[in-house]
């Protein structure tokens, strides 16, 4: 390879690659190279490489395929290309640089951000002081001054209930004729009482009851349950007394 620094990668690559008989196609395939990057090396045009970094490794690869050497080509590469990127880098240092040395501005706020946060943990630890004790004195002062005196309730009178009898009778089966009447003899009903029918009888003193068909119906004496009176068909005579147990008649 000829080491004349004003030559052209691209012309060297191209006579390289035609001096070892082989097709561009041959060349990026070994390179795993796309032809058209391959191409526009040879043209001196590396805009398709991707950047000086994917460029130089390219040459690298290329100049291994080609048995030339890779340096002389990595050197004309920087001279010609290679010098922008070279730049980028020198200014990536020099920021880096620069960021790993804080400036006096830099410390100023630290310190300054450093007191403030003091101060409010101060602020805030004497509002949580100063906001407790109060609160508590409130709580028992109120605790001992609103204490209510004690009141004696007023005792309800109780009203005096009169007693009665009270009965009602109630059908369960078919019908039942009926006939209530009070202590006197005096009648209060006279009739049937139907299966889910309800009748109330009430009196200051007593009530008699004839029941036609006792095993029809159901009693309730004196908001007691004494159930069925008889049998199917059976006639029973029943008596009761205000608040009494039934007495037979």
């Amino acid at each position: 390879m000829s080491t004349d620094r004003s030559g052209s990668i691209g012309e060297e690559i191209r006579a390289a690659r035609k001096g070892a008989d082989l097709t561009i196609a041959e060349v990026a395939d070994r390179a795993k190279l796309r032809v058209a990057v391959l191409q526009a090396i040879e043209n001196d045009d590396f805009s398709l490489c991707g950047g000086d970094t994917y460029a130089r490794g390219h040459l690298k690869v290329i100049a291994g395929i080609l048995r030339i050497d890779s340096k002389s080509l990595l050197e004309l590469f920087d001279e010609k290309y290679g010098k922008f990127e070279t730049a980028l880098l020198d200014l990536s240092e020099k920021g880096k640089r620069n960021l790993e040395k804080p400036s006096k501005s830099t410390k100023a706020s630290w310190k300054t951000l450093s007191m403030i946060a003091v101060a409010v943990i101060a602020l805030v630890t004497v509002v949580q002081i100063s906001g407790s004790s109060p609160k508590n004195e409130v709580v028992s002062a109120t605790s001992e001054s609103e204490t209510p005196p004690s009141v004696e309730q007023p005792i309800p009178a109780t009203a005096s209930v009169e007693p009665e009898a009270k009965v009602v009778i109630t059908g369960i089966k078919s019908y039942s004729w009926i006939s209530v009447s009070d202590a006197a003899g005096n009648s209060i009903f006279t009739g049937e009482v139907r299966k889910g029918e309800s009748k109330e009888f009430t009196d200051p003193q007593l009530l008699r009851f004839v029941i036609g068909n006792a095993g029809a119906v159901t009693l309730t004496v004196n908001g007691e349950d004494r159930g069925i009176p008889g049998k199917i068909g059976e006639v029973v005579r029943l008596q009761f007394a205000a608040n009494d147990a039934p007495v037979a008649g």
